[in-house]
């Protein structure tokens, strides 16, 4: 998914930058004890990054739904995400197929696509498309 993003971004001389996990985002200034580590996430303001973490909310943010992190990324992190600035928050649960899309920029409701659909890229407008059911193909073993 990250590797699909970085393309778009690069193909368009794009300013945004994709991180996966392990990288400390701080969420707020206020919250000095809030932070994530979220799976992957774009960040287009550069400023944010500092040495060893990111100080500010990122723009748009993917978690993988796992056992044992499903009840934060459902519960409290999307609460955190949603009050702390982030534009766009993809949920991807590889067992049920399918991906929920919060668009806390402009809406509160979400939308949830299987794997079989191309997932628009809201923060880039929708020009850049992740294709889920080809992703699949090369992690469905684990799933099986």
């Amino acid at each position: 998914i990250a590797g699909r993003i970085n393309a778009f971004i690069e193909k368009n001389n794009g300013k945004c930058i994709t991180f996966v996990a392990p990288s400390d985002v701080k969420l707020s200034e206020k919250d000095d004890k809030t932070v994530v580590q979220p799976d992957i996430f774009v960040v287009c303001d550069r400023d944010i990054a500092k040495k060893r973490f990111f100080e500010s909310a990122p723009d748009l943010v993917i978690e993988i739904l796992s056992p044992s992190t499903k009840k934060l990324d459902l519960g409290d992190k999307m609460r955190k995400y949603k009050e702390t600035g982030v534009r766009e928050y993809w949920i991807v649960d590889p067992i049920q197929k399918r991906v929920i899309v919060h668009d806390f920029e402009n809406t509160d409701i979400s939308k949830t696509y299987g794997f079989d659909s191309l997932v628009p890229v809201g923060i880039f407008d929708g020009k850049c498309e992740i294709d889920f059911a080809e992703i699949y193909k090369q992690i469905e073993f684990m799933y099986e």
